[in-house]
């Protein structure tokens, strides 16, 4: 059984959530996470993986990763995952999609896109 390599962006209480569900299935691995606040800001400096301000340095990075888990505030998630499809990574996230049918629209056109 092969590795899924995530990322999580947004580090609150849903994206720690995911952080403790990625590190508990044995063929997911976490191997990095970014946040806009300072990683000490959420208690989780031990994690031992790269940290990122910004979803484009990550992007931008050369860690190898599969998924981009999303888990930040409703309002960003469109922008951020269409940034991700455009770089051909899996997105996955949080509820809801977005917060407007077009935003909705342009996730999944990017999508489309991406494959």
């Amino acid at each position: 059984m092969s590795v899924v390599s995530f990322v999580v962006v947004g580090l609150g209480r849903i994206g720690k959530r995911h952080i403790d569900v990625i590190r508990r299935i044995s063929n997911a691995k976490l191997v990095a996470v970014c946040d806009v606040l300072p990683q000490e800001e959420f208690g989780l400096e031990n994690l031992e993986v790269p940290f990122f301000s910004n979803i484009d340095d990550l992007l931008n990075s050369n860690i190898n990763f599969d998924v981009v888990d999303i888990c930040t505030p409703n309002g960003f998630h469109a922008e951020q995952a269409i940034k991700s499809l455009a770089k051909k990574y899996h997105v996955l996230l949080e509820k809801p999609m977005a917060l407007t049918k077009l935003d909705a629209e342009r996730i999944v056109n990017a999508s489309e896109q991406s494959s």
